[in-house]
């Protein structure tokens, strides 16, 4: 007996039973790492320095988690579609690990080194450096918000669309390929998969009920999707360096004043795409995402870090800040 009196358009494993969601602890996340640290304490190094201490820390490292559903809009935050602390709806639901990759936080390489220095009349140098290397992105075929998207970008039958481009799993931008194998991957999917039914189109077909002409007709076909400009932003590096120089004078014995200036990203290293201001995946959703973004163009500002709170902000333009402290 079917369930609700009519058989299912597109049955899953028991075709007597229709659609119901359940969600399942079924995916994962995993983070391996080598991590190093040298640290060095050194009298005397250099003439005029009395003491110095050094300290370089290195990270090698794969975080990798399943792509979560897209959903009807390209996501203003991309990070909350790729984050395993939320409940996250799977983009495959028949196999929820399908687009296992790199997350949209993963970082291959995390090189930082500093040190302070102590010179003479009382003045200490200190200086700290992070070169991390590129985040990675999805490649999606989103919702093209005309309705009927399991017609269009539901690649795999899965009933759930917004799919990535066909061959592409979770980070592959930037890391399985970069601009010119984006619009490699784009061309491939334009001559081969757009234009043509999808899953769901490819059974209405073997019914009858339409052909494929009439499917492209009113547009229940995987859509196309433009290439990328050669001068596209991509995920650079993240580059910042800090310096600060202060001077500590004691007087009385017992009342020590510090006067400070600190440079923040002192050679203003311009830093683009930190999470949650990061290009959009979406190949289909225009402005702010990895295929329309050309370097050195309005387009490309909002993406670049901003000032942040007060004077943290990793990445930001170079900003002075003014200090002092008093011991007593």
């Amino acid at each position: 007996m079917v369930a609700f009196g009519y058989p299912c358009a597109f049955p899953g494993l028991n075709p007597k039973y229709g659609e119901m969601s359940v969600l399942q602890p079924v995916s994962r996340s995993v983070y391996n790492a080598l991590q190093m640290k040298l640290v060095e304490n050194v009298a005397n190094p250099l003439r005029g320095v009395k003491t110095a201490n050094f300290q370089i820390a290195y990270s090698l490292s794969r975080f990798t988690n399943p792509m979560g559903f897209q959903g009807n809009f390209a996501p203003s935050n991309p990070v909350g579609v790729s984050d395993q602390d939320f409940v996250l709806q799977a983009s495959d639901n028949d196999n929820p690990l399908k687009y296992m990759g790199p997350s949209l936080l993963d970082r291959t390489h995390q090189i930082s080194f500093g040190g302070s220095f102590d010179v003479p009349w009382g003045f200490q140098l200190g200086i700290i450096s992070h070169f991390y290397s590129p985040l990675s992105s999805p490649v999606i075929v989103g919702d093209t918000g005309s309705g009927g998207q399991i017609f269009q970008t539901d690649f795999t039958g899965s009933v759930n669309y917004s799919d990535p481009l066909p061959g592409t799993t979770n980070g592959s931008f930037m890391r399985d390929f970069g601009i010119g194998g984006l619009n490699a991957a784009i061309s491939k999917y334009n001559s081969t998969v757009a234009g043509q039914p999808t899953p769901a189109g490819q059974m209405l077909v073997a019914q009858g009920l339409f052909t494929s002409q009439q499917l492209a007709q009113i547009g229940a076909v995987a859509p196309v999707v433009s290439t990328a400009a050669n001068n596209q932003l991509i995920f650079p590096w993240l580059k910042a360096t800090d310096f600060r120089i202060s001077w500590r004078h004691t007087f009385a014995e017992h009342y020590t004043i510090e006067p400070n200036v600190g440079f923040y990203n002192v050679f203003n290293f311009a830093n683009f795409n930190l999470p949650p201001g990061a290009m959009s995946g979406w190949l289909n959703s225009g402005a702010g995402s990895i295929n329309s973004i050309s370097v050195g163009t309005p387009s490309a500002t909002p993406f670049r870090v901003g000032s942040g709170t007060g004077v943290f902000g990793l990445g930001a333009p170079r900003t002075i800040e003014w200090g002092l402290r008093m011991s007593f």
